[in-house]
């Protein structure tokens, strides 16, 4: 098999600005160096570092199907950010061999001033699809859309579901060589889950390589044939979505499988 992602040793922390309100620290400071000109800027705030990946490490190989999960804050956003290049990890790398789809936030990339049909196009120049190749696939993704009645108003009167529809009708059917996907199909209904299982379905038959995070595990484990489960930004376990789904359901009822760094 071709390797397609690498992920090696990412970490990834951010700062958060916390209020020095004890008035004894402020007179610890003074007292330990009086003899230091106080910052302004400084002297009100402490910076805490908050690790969001911690030591990641991957491999993922073309026509994978991967099932991402673990709780709200386990770090699964901030990887595919650092996959899709929209953010830089604090210290390691990740390489992605091949043209790469993402469809992270909900309206995320688009322009809410333009039409929905004007976004199709504005997304394709986005992956650098030609607009005579985008031309030929553009009915393709109005009918995975099946938003036909309204590409014609401004996408900021679309609610979220209308929005994620067309995403990931974009992102699909541009058929990407690595797709990535976080949580977005949570806003969407029962049918279009049901469209995005079976086109899902068909670009893995197709060999594309897939990323969808999720806390659906009924959804991911139609889907994907692999899971990688985060906690606190370590991995915790990375095998079979079927036994990954099976550990991460018995942790969240007490049993849990314990990250360690």
């Amino acid at each position: 098999m071709t390797l397609v992602i690498s992920a090696r040793h990412l970490y990834k922390h951010f700062t958060q600005r916390r209020q020095a309100h004890a008035l004894r620290g402020v007179i610890d400071r003074a007292v330990r160096v009086p003899l230091t000109r106080p910052d302004s800027r400084n002297s009100s705030d402490v910076r805490d570092p908050r690790w969001a990946l911690y030591d990641v490490s991957f491999e993922i190989e073309r026509g994978d199907c991967v099932g991402l999960i673990g709780h709200n804050g386990a770090g699964k956003s901030v990887l595919l950010r650092i996959l899709a290049g929209v953010t830089r990890p604090t210290r390691g790398e990740a390489d992605l061999h091949g043209t790469v789809g993402a469809v992270l936030d909900v309206g995320v990339g688009f322009n809410r001033e333009l039409t929905g049909r004007e976004n199709i196009f504005l997304q394709g120049a986005i992956l650098g699809i030609k607009k005579r190749d985008l031309a030929k696939k553009f009915d393709a993704i109005v009918a995975l859309a099946e938003m036909q009645d309204f590409l014609q108003e401004p996408i900021k009167t679309y609610s979220n579901g209308m929005l994620v529809r067309l995403a990931f009708s974009v992102a699909a059917q541009l058929e990407p060589e690595i797709l990535l996907m976080d949580e977005v199909l949570a806003v969407a209904d029962e049918d279009f889950i049901r469209v995005c299982v079976d086109k899902l379905g068909e670009l893995k038959r197709q060999g594309r390589t897939i990323i969808l995070a999720s806390h659906d595990l009924s959804l991911l484990s139609r889907v994907c044939n692999r899971g990688l489960w985060l906690e606190r930004g370590v991995v915790v376990q990375d095998g079979p979505m079927q036994a990954v789904a099976l550990d991460y359901h018995a942790s969240r009822s007490g049993s849990a499988l314990s990250p360690t760094r």
